[in-house]
């Protein structure tokens, strides 16, 4: 069963209302923040790609071939690539900045996803993320609860996950500046381990 988040005006009429509700100031200091060659991983319907600078170059990586047709008409410009964020085409350190937005909720392996996120990227380079995360306050058990219903009808997404545990766990460091939180939802960026 397709879950919303493959149906693509059904997953950008949500978006639309998450915009609207804050999430769209989140999206722009996601997407301003890239500098360099930019991989955007999980590109969806292709949200983000109208908010980078003027002459960015921005690659724009996604599995399901539906949202890739939508998000090629929002942004004709970027260069697409059908991938999954666990087996990415590029080359070691092809990248200076990795943009990573509601993603790693749906990636099956996300540690796998996040080593190929760090394997793509400089030494030198930065990964920006905005996720949403388990909630470490009354609401977390609620998350594991709804969780497998959740993940069946939402296609993939898991609620509960912690991914900034697993960001970490995977040869990164989150920086303090710039890392917010607002109930579930993180933004972070974050540098490849030394």
């Amino acid at each position: 069963m397709r879950g919303v988040e493959q149906i693509p005006w059904a997953y950008d009429a949500m978006c639309f209302f998450m915009e609207w509700s804050g999430l769209a100031k989140w999206r722009d200091w996601l997407a301003k923040g890239a500098k360099g060659r930019t991989l955007e991983v999980g590109c969806g319907t292709g949200r983000n790609l109208p908010r980078y600078e003027a002459g960015a170059l921005v690659v724009a990586v996604e599995p399901e071939a539906d949202a890739l047709r939508v998000a090629r008409q929002r942004a004709p410009g970027v260069l697409f690539v059908r991938a999954s964020a666990e087996a990415l085409p590029f080359r070691e350190g092809a990248f200076d900045t990795v943009i990573s937005s509601l993603v790693f909720c749906s990636v099956p392996r996300p540690e796998v996803g996040l080593g190929e996120l760090k394997r793509v990227l400089a030494d030198a380079g930065q990964l920006r993320m905005l996720e949403h995360v388990r909630s470490e306050g009354w609401y977390g058990p609620v998350q594991d609860f709804i969780q497998p219903a959740w993940t069946v009808v939402a296609g993939g997404c898991h609620p509960n996950r912690r991914t900034e545990v697993t960001v970490e766990a995977s040869g990164f460091v989150i920086e303090v500046e710039g890392r917010r939180s607002n109930g579930t939802m993180r933004r972070f960026t974050a540098r490849k381990k030394p």
